[in-house]
């Protein structure tokens, strides 16, 4: 019996369960899409059957076996969540390129030189080594063909798999590769908002020695805050084109609030600058502190939104406090949408939806 697999998911084509993956009403060649992508890529109808770590980390492990090169793909506007502890520890003493997407959300000044400095630092300071940093966009083709020689000189006759967290843009980087590289102008691999979307390791051949190019499922990650969410807020919170800092100046008593996913109160500064780096579509209000809890009180889920009336029902929220001395920039990262930059001496507080990873970093953003 020959077995087919979606070309879009890499679920086994099937016939005889539409609720499970891979389902389509009839299996005519092997270079077919099931009717979950085919939905997907030609309606933009979000996938209902998505994988799980432990798909994941089954195809990962077996990856890891086969010894290929491994292309470890991190959000840059998700850095710390996507530089994954379980993954990193899979890949140590591999040979890794670690690639850096979606640069494009970045402001156009921004020193590239300067985000492969931060990354490098973050490596050491886990003692992870790999081969090659690359920072790339694939949704721009930013520096595509770079990433490219640098798989060529690494992979010394392998298979490349391209691993990570989900909604990383692993299946984007791939169809970006495809296209630049091939006489192919759409996207092969299916891609949406939804976490989870690729089901199974997708075999592309693509080298002329019969090697081949392996996406495979992401890991979902646990702080993101998208897990707290339904997919109606998703759009709103993953941005899609660069970013326009958003600066203020702050003073003691006052408070930001992004949305309904973070609120933060300035409990003892001088007078601060503080930019937002965040998705055009997260409004963001700024209040006195004193005026936050009737703010909150009127405004969640309606202005404040996401998340959704729906939503709220279902959330809670944790605190933190962080304490800069002003001698550096510092950067406030917030996992799944975005980050702030504070210049200047302050004490603050933070509440954010629970379960959102938080956690504070040197300035990542330097000037051309």
């Amino acid at each position: 019996m020959i077995i087919r697999r979606c070309k879009g998911c890499g679920a086994i084509l099937q016939t005889e369960d539409e609720a499970k993956p891979g389902f389509i009403n009839e299996i005519k060649d092997s270079s077919e899409y099931c009717k979950r992508c085919f939905r997907l890529m030609h309606y933009s109808e979000l996938p209902k059957i998505v994988a799980s770590n432990k798909d994941y980390e089954n195809v990962i492990d077996d990856a890891i076996k086969q010894n290929g090169l491994m292309v470890f793909i991190v959000d840059i506007f998700a850095f710390k969540a996507t530089f994954n502890p379980k993954m990193i520890e899979k890949l140590r003493n591999k040979n890794v390129i670690l690639v850096v997407n979606k640069y494009d959300l970045f402001p156009k000044s921004t020193n590239i030189d300067g985000i492969v400095s931060w990354i490098s630092k973050q490596c050491e300071n886990i003692h992870f080594k790999v081969d090659a940093i690359s920072v790339v966009s694939s949704a721009k083709g930013y520096f595509i063909d770079d990433l490219m020689h640098i798989i060529d000189l690494a992979r010394r006759g392998r298979d490349v798999y391209f691993v990570g967290c989900a909604n990383v843009g692993k299946s984007s980087l791939i169809n970006a590769l495809l296209k630049r590289n091939t006489s192919i102008t759409k996207d092969v691999i299916s891609t949406s908002v939804i976490p989870g979307t690729t089901l199974n390791k997708i075999n592309i051949p693509f080298f002329e020695d019969g090697k081949s190019f392996i996406d495979t499922p992401g890991l979902i990650n646990e702080h993101d805050v998208l897990n707290n969410l339904l997919p109606i807020s998703y759009k709103k919170i993953i941005p899609n084109k660069e970013l326009r800092p958003k600066t203020y100046q702050i003073t003691k008593g006052n408070s930001l609030l992004i949305a309904g996913l973070a609120r933060i109160d300035f409990i003892e500064c001088d007078k601060l600058s503080v930019i937002l780096y965040t998705s055009d579509d997260l409004y963001i209000q700024r209040s006195k502190t004193e005026n936050v809890l009737r703010v909150l009180n009127n405004e969640l889920g309606k202005l404040l939104n996401p998340p959704t009336l729906d939503e709220i029902k279902n959330i809670k929220y944790m605190k933190k406090s962080f304490n800069f001395d002003g001698r550096c920039k510092k950067d406030i990262w917030f996992s799944g949408f975005g980050f702030i930059s504070i210049i200047g001496k302050a004490k603050i507080e933070l509440s954010t939806i629970s379960g959102t990873e938080v956690f504070e970093t040197d300035g990542i953003i330097r000037k051309m």
